[in-house]
């Protein structure tokens, strides 16, 4: 860990004089931006408060009906009303994020690598469903992605939300699948089959979903495969279609390199799937990634841009960690 704070220092050191030299200017262009958007967010808290507090007082004085408000009608206009102070409160949050991060997010990945942003893209399904890791979900929900290499491996980086939609006799919601970060790593090294490293559940384990994913129409469950190294063996549980190739695949000392990713991410929930020549990995977190700015603070402070670069070299640490641009095992 020792070295990792290190190299962290190191980077943050080189970022900041990259920051003030490319950077500086971008963020200094978007302060008045920033008060417009904040003085829209004071202006309508204070309008629907007064709002409120109105139609509170017509309803204390019995100026609407009371069984207008005892009936369906009632129920739905309240919720109508609700929506349109969130949906308007809201607003400037997500337009100034989206300002932001269209005018700076190019130039903070140029200081890593060739990469390309989009607020749109994500991790295709085909890189997902065959996976293992995910239960049935039907719809994305964009926030980050970027795609490049980064020594001289090829990658993909997506922060999104998957849900699925759940229908009851008495409604119909989305329920969360997964959110937080998904990438995706090319590999040197050819599968014929698929490894699945799961986080260990402990006494819980019982209660796990065996991984599964479809091939020709049909679904094709994997085997447990027991490693002899009892430090991976109590975070992890691993799943493989391929025993041998899964032992390849995790050596000693590829084993021991999973572990430091885990720490890198204090100790978080992290998972891996080996097919198609790729690696993929799930990182759930709740924690609003790359947010570079936040609207009631001066573009000038630079703290949160520090807390974006420690995330970006999380996720670019893991191919350093894992050595992905040289041969498995070595």
């Amino acid at each position: 860990m020792r070295k990792i704070n290190k190299e962290l220092a190191d980077l943050h050191a080189n970022f900041l004089q990259y920051y003030r030299q490319n950077l500086g200017d971008k963020f200094e262009s978007l302060e008045p931006i920033r008060k417009k958007y904040l003085f829209f967010f004071f202006k309508w808290t204070i309008i629907f408060c007064f709002v409120t507090a109105f139609i509170i007082y017509l309803l204390k004085v019995d100026f609407f009906p009371r069984k207008l408000w005892n009936s369906d009608l009632g129920g739905y206009l309240l919720c109508f009303y609700i929506a349109i102070i969130g949906g308007t409160l809201a607003y400037p949050f997500v337009s100034y994020k989206e300002d932001t991060k269209r005018l700076v997010m190019d130039k903070i990945l140029a200081f890593f690598g060739e990469f390309t942003y989009s607020m749109d893209s994500t991790i295709k399904d085909e890189a997902l469903k065959p996976s293992g890791l995910l239960k049935k979900y039907n719809r994305h929900y964009p926030d980050d992605f970027f795609s490049g290499t980064y020594h001289g491996v090829k990658m993909q980086v997506s922060n999104e939300k998957l849900t699925m939609t759940v229908e009851t006799n008495k409604a119909t919601y989305e329920k969360t699948v997964f959110k937080g970060v998904i990438i995706v790593l090319d590999m040197n090294k050819s599968f014929s089959g698929q490894t699945v490293v799961c986080s260990d559940l402990g006494i819980f384990n019982l209660l796990k979903r065996r991984p599964e994913y479809e091939i020709d129409l049909k679904k094709k469950k994997m085997e447990k495969v027991v490693l002899e190294d009892s430090k991976f063996e109590k975070y992890f549980e691993t799943f493989s279609d391929n025993q041998v190739e899964a032992r390849y695949v995790l050596t000693t000392a590829f084993m021991e390199r999973i572990l430091k990713v885990k720490e890198l991410f204090h100790g978080n929930k992290i998972e891996f799937s080996f097919f198609n020549n790729q690696l993929l990995i799930l990182i759930p977190t709740s924690k609003d990634m790359f947010e570079t700015t936040s609207l009631f603070y001066t573009t000038a402070r630079y703290g949160k841009m520090r807390e974006v670069v420690n995330q970006f070299y999380s996720i670019f640490a893991i191919i350093d960690l894992l050595n992905l641009n040289k041969r498995i095992g070595m």
